[in-house]
């Protein structure tokens, strides 16, 4: 099904799929640009499986048929490849761009977008590389990147939130270790959430935070606390009442994200060797 035909080839079809949440919009399109089918289909067990049949009847038999998507992931993407189609993904920018030659006004539908996705397959299939069916272990590996990547993006934007939130009624722990992310800082955070807390620790009270949580850095408890002290505003009473919760359940959050890694990658990366 996967074969590679010429442009010239009358029984080639195509077909764009404008995804969605909960729904699909199917459109198919014959060598000539004329409308085969089109079809809204559900997002779920009944709708993939009208979808196959749909995609079989129009011609995918003789394997004459290609799949344009605004993706490169996902459950529909993986069904159309376990089905044999051979699925091309379009990025959201070529869609854009191919919308303006068909309709010069900037309204958006989804039956509109699912026939530019298919009628622009039509011409630029030749150009185009079809997604690479994965294996197994090479799907699982890429699952766990990209999921990766993006809980690295949610602590990112946890830790600048807790910056944030530090900044407005408690800066002093921004100033006393090397990094916010260091769990040493979240810790300190935790434990001493306000200003008049953090007031409070001395020289000997520091040492033993630092022993309690296995601080590996070399700095003396005396000079931490000749960094923090010259930081140590504070807020109306009530700001930080509040801004120590936030930010107490920002460090939760914070730990949480960075110990799952510790946990899962030991477990999932010793399966691709």
């Amino acid at each position: 099904m996967g074969q590679v035909l010429g442009s010239g080839d009358p029984q080639a079809v195509f077909a764009g799929i404008d995804w969605g949440g909960s729904f699909h919009q199917l459109c198919i399109v014959d060598a000539d640009g004329r409308v085969v089918q089109q079809r809204r289909l559900p997002h779920d067990v009944d709708g993939l499986a009208q979808l196959t049949v749909l995609l079989n009847s129009a011609g995918a038999d003789a394997g004459r048929l290609r799949v344009a998507i605004e993706r490169s992931e996902g459950i529909l993407v993986e069904h159309l490849q376990a089905a044999g189609f051979t699925v091309f993904c379009v990025s959201p920018k070529i869609s854009a761009r191919a919308r303006e030659r068909y309709r010069l006004a900037a309204t958006k539908s989804d039956t509109f977008d699912a026939f530019v996705l298919a009628d622009t397959l039509r011409h630029e299939h030749q150009h185009w590389r079809p997604l690479a069916v994965p294996s197994p272990l090479l799907a699982e590996l890429r699952a766990v990147s990209r999921d990766r990547e993006r809980l690295i993006e949610v602590q990112h934007a946890v830790e600048s939130r807790l910056r944030a939130v530090l900044d407005a009624y408690h800066p002093a722990p921004l100033h006393l270790f090397s990094s916010l992310d260091r769990d040493i800082t979240l810790a300190f955070i935790r434990d001493y959430p306000t200003p008049a807390e953090a007031a409070r620790v001395g020289p000997a009270r520091m040492d033993r935070f630092c022993r309690r949580h296995g601080y590996s850095g070399r700095t003396d408890p005396q000079v931490l606390l000749d960094r923090m002290h010259p930081h140590l505003l504070a807020a109306a009473p009530g700001t930080v009442a509040g801004k120590a919760f936030t930010a107490k359940l920002s460090c939760v959050v914070a730990i949480l994200i960075s110990g799952l890694w510790l946990l899962v990658l030991p477990v999932a990366l010793p399966r691709a060797f």
